[in-house]
């Protein structure tokens, strides 16, 4: 079977959303989407998903380019560097 490119969701669609207490305002690389803990996917309407694993919860739209929690972890490319094959 070939490969379509869309991340399986795993059950996110049941996931509840982040409660907006937990998320802190922030402008700049530490935003959700840049979180080793954050995923995306497809639902069954090609609608994408947004969401922590960690929490296993889904972020609102939008959230995940202004806001992080207290949970944030940087990705592997703060270790490697953002382009490590140009080094």
């Amino acid at each position: 079977m070939a490969s379509t490119g869309v991340l399986s969701t795993n059950g996110m669609e049941e996931w509840i959303f982040v409660d907006e207490g937990e998320l802190l305002s922030f402008r700049g690389s530490e935003a959700c989407m840049t979180c080793q803990h954050f995923t995306h996917g497809v639902d069954a309407h090609c609608h994408t998903l947004v969401a922590c694993r960690l929490r296993q919860q889904r972020l609102a739209d939008g959230e995940h380019l202004t806001r992080r929690c207290r949970l944030w972890t940087p990705t592997w490319h703060q270790e490697a560097g953002w382009a490590p094959e140009f080094s």
